[in-house]
């Protein structure tokens, strides 16, 4: 692993990479979590009652 890290240290501006990475990590994760809290009630409890229920046919749930 040491080879590695020594070899990525010494590549110039590769630390765009590293915070670009980071950046849509946060981002994704920002609009995952905000669309999850603004998912109305219903559509929560239908996607929580499809998955405990495997024994009925699935559906398919509008977007």
């Amino acid at each position: 692993m040491k080879i590695v890290s020594n070899l990525l240290e010494n590549i110039e501006g590769i630390q765009i990479f590293y915070i670009a990475g980071l950046l849509i990590f946060v981002t994704l994760f920002i609009i995952i979590t905000i669309r999850t809290i603004r998912m109305p009630k219903q559509k929560a409890e239908k996607i929580k009652n499809s998955i405990l229920n495997d024994n009925e046919t699935e559906e398919t749930i509008p977007s």
